[in-house]
């Protein structure tokens, strides 16, 4: 199967996953043939690509792409999430119209305490922790799909890293929370469909402060936490914000959070632009290791991420086009892939292709037509 925006998607084009919500209802069934009504239905519903598949194709992939975590369990994650964040502002907003503060964040430990164990788990019993697969987000939910996410690969990040149980909780939990803080803000603000104005931008700037505000009067949350919330959009050249802090001066686990967060916020459908992908996105990593980003981390997450999937479709140096069969672990930029000649797979042995072993081809881009 092969991510495609959905402006790429042509009739007749065949579903490869179930589309489903964060409650986990089906919206559309896996095997499905798109055709410019559903097309636009997903479109509706706040979708802006998907997985699609070719059998023909999926018949010569040599490797399966999959997700690191179950995704019954990260759908439910992000349920409880959204549920239980709506919950507390609604309870935070009730006790300031009341002057009294009681227990509100209690209950909002509660799951993300739950939460944050499963996806731990999940994780930690991987058989390979890899991330091959962009996970397909609504504009509706972005927030609380993005939460999820930025755990996911932090608490992936931490491990490879070789932190403790207690490190790692601490990580994953304050990944959850990065973006308690757009409760002050209206939806229209964070999720704005252009650039936003100076003023709006300054203000969306101190979203790290609010949040660790929120968390420091309404929750029993360690420091560490607090502070990583606090620290996650700040870089280590001085160019972050809301404090300008420079290297040491950062917490150490809000470097790996960052990373997370800057990954998948850049690999996600937005309203005011679609998704970057991997290698695009893993080369802006690389490109600012030891400016923005630690380097050590920097190194460790891109060898985390697949660039290029098996069943992705590629164009070659030379001006000829691929798909992606198998990706070569210690070398994810030279798969091994199969040529496209005339819209058609060649099947000949030149057309079976190893980039580790090809030393003259490179890959340009990713393809969608």
């Amino acid at each position: 199967m092969r991510f495609i925006p959905l402006d790429f998607l042509k009739d007749n084009t065949m579903l490869a996953e179930n589309l489903v919500n964060i409650r986990n209802q089906i919206l559309l069934r896996k095997n499905v043939v798109l055709n410019s009504k559903n097309i636009s239905r997903i479109k509706a519903l706040g979708f802006k690509s998907l997985y699609a598949k070719n059998p023909d194709e999926e018949d010569i992939l040599e490797e399966e792409v999959k997700d690191i975590i179950n995704p019954e369990i990260r759908k439910k994650s992000i349920f409880d999430i959204k549920d239980s964040m709506e919950r507390f502002t609604e309870e935070i907003n009730k006790q300031k119209q009341q002057l009294v503060y009681g227990n509100s964040g209690q209950e909002l430990l509660e799951v993300i305490d739950h939460v944050s164990e499963s996806l731990i788990d999940e994780i930690l019993n991987s058989n390979d922790l890899k991330i091959s697969i962009m996970d397909i987000k609504s504009e509706n939910d972005y927030l609380y799909e993005h939460a999820v996410n930025t755990a996911v690969l932090s608490i992936m990040l931490a491990v490879k890293k070789g932190l403790n149980i207690k490190e790692i909780r601490n990580i994953a939990i304050a990944s959850l929370l990065i973006n308690v803080g757009y409760k002050y803000f209206s939806k229209d603000l964070y999720d704005h469909p252009g650039p936003l104005t100076d003023d709006a931008w300054k203000e969306m700037r101190q979203h790290p402060v609010h949040g660790h505000e929120i968390l420091t009067a309404n929750t029993t949350l360690n420091s560490h936490v607090r502070t990583i919330v606090l620290h996650h959009h700040e870089r280590i050249d001085g160019s972050g914000y809301p404090g300008g802090l420079k290297n040491n001066d950062i917490h150490p686990h809000a470097k790996i959070v960052m990373l997370a967060d800057v990954y998948d916020a850049m690999t996600s459908d937005r309203k005011h632009r679609s998704a970057f992908l991997h290698n695009e996105v893993i080369e802006y990593i690389m490109g600012n290791a030891g400016r923005l980003f630690d380097f050590e981390l920097s190194n460790i997450f891109s060898r985390c991420i697949v660039p290029y999937p098996a069943g992705t479709h590629i164009l070659l140096s030379d001006g000829r086009k691929g798909i992606v069969l198998k990706n070569n672990n210690s070398h994810p930029l030279r798969p091994v892939i199969r040529i496209i000649k005339d819209n058609k797979l060649d099947e000949s042995p030149e057309g079976h292709i190893d980039l580790m072993k090809t030393h003259n081809l490179t890959i340009e881009k990713i393809v969608y037509d």
